[in-house]
């Protein structure tokens, strides 16, 4: 410890370069892993929400809620559930009427129709025409009390709330109660209930053969394009955790390989192997501890800052694993140079 720590004060400037350059190679990873799994995030965060186990759609509307129409009928075929909440969904474009220009305000989003009550319902009680919407149409210039008129329609609803992380295939949702979304989904007064699907806590079975049952994950799997996005991210930012950390221990090895004559000079001096390579091994950690740290509070800063503009997640596992490859493959790379230099003879490393 007190030789790393001596080495990396007596050369600061060339130490405070590789700690920068792992500051960076950190920083890249850890802000585009947030990306992937914000925008992954945003697809489902609605779902999530309900803390559900299950859901029932109909079987004609092959896997797409949008197109399920379900009655009380098919609701009361629903049986051993804990408990269940009916839910309506369909696409709107909406603005808000009130704004000097209306047009600027226009947002794609998501109609929720919840009963009050349920548990996938949010706490505020919602009357008719009424709508709890996701904060992030705040950054459109949204407030409480605000009219917003559905597109294609003379529909208005009115702001009473707002919620957060609310969105639903990366667009902001929009709570209204069952009877308003119904009249908005079917545009007409409609006497029977009508609702896309079940949402289901604990275990259930149906009875008929008309639903289909999913497990909430198979319903998020199904989701238009959900399934080939998180692949593909995977799959890059995967590769990308591997290349980089490799390419990290491939530098500390070199790093380590070019003190060689340093290190008969230590050898001829009599200091032990041990000694020499636990410094190295020192040494290596607290480079990359520096560099990570820095790495992950500008990551951190950078949220904080775009959180608003562009989809950013932190999940804590995935940041977790990105630093064990770090330091893994930065002692790697200490440990095979360290191996490679005391087997030289000292007088051929001080030449």
């Amino acid at each position: 410890m007190f030789l790393a720590w001596k080495e990396l004060r007596h050369a600061k400037g060339k130490f405070s370069l590789i700690v920068v350059l792992v500051a960076l190679v950190a920083y890249l990873v850890y802000f585009l892993t947030s990306l992937a799994y914000g925008l992954a995030s945003s697809y489902t965060n609605g779902i999530n929400a309900w803390s559900a186990d299950q859901i029932v759609m109909t079987k004609d509307a092959n896997d797409n809620i949008m197109m399920s129409v379900m009655t009380d009928d098919d609701y009361d075929s629903i049986v051993g559930a804990e408990e269940v909440a009916k839910v309506g969904l369909f696409p709107a474009v909406i603005k808000d009427v009130n704004a000097v220009d209306s047009d600027l305000t226009k947002e794609e989003v998501y109609a929720f129709g919840i009963e009050n009550g349920s548990f996938i319902a949010p706490d505020i009680t919602l009357a008719d025409y009424e709508a709890v919407v996701d904060d992030s149409l705040q950054e459109l210039g949204y407030e409480i009390g605000d009219t917003i008129i559905l597109a294609g329609t003379e529909i208005e609803w009115t702001i009473v709330g707002f919620v957060s992380n609310a969105t639903y295939q990366t667009a902001p949702i929009a709570y209204v109660n069952l009877e308003t979304w119904m009249e908005y989904r079917f545009r007409a007064t409609i006497p029977v209930l009508l609702f896309s699907a079940v949402v289901i806590k604990g275990a259930a079975s149906i009875i008929g053969d008309n639903l289909q049952l999913y497990t909430i994950q198979e319903f998020i799997n199904n989701l238009p394009g959900y399934s080939a996005q998180v692949a593909t991210f995977s799959l890059m930012i995967g590769f990308l955790i591997l290349i980089v950390a490799f390419v990290l221990g491939i530098f500390i090895y070199v790093l380590t390989i070019q003190k060689t004559p340093m290190f008969g000079v230590m050898k001829a001096q009599g200091i032990s192997n041990g000694y020499i390579g636990g410094s190295v091994i020192m040494q290596t950690l607290i480079i990359t501890g520096f560099g990570v740290f820095i790495g992950l509070v500008l990551t951190i800063i950078s949220g904080i800052f775009l959180g608003g503009f562009v989809p950013f997640a932190i999940n804590g596992l995935f940041y977790g694993v990105i630093t064990f490859a770090f330091f893994l493959f930065a002692v790697l790379g200490a440990t095979f140079s360290v191996k490679a230099v005391l087997k030289i003879d000292p007088r051929i490393a001080i030449g």
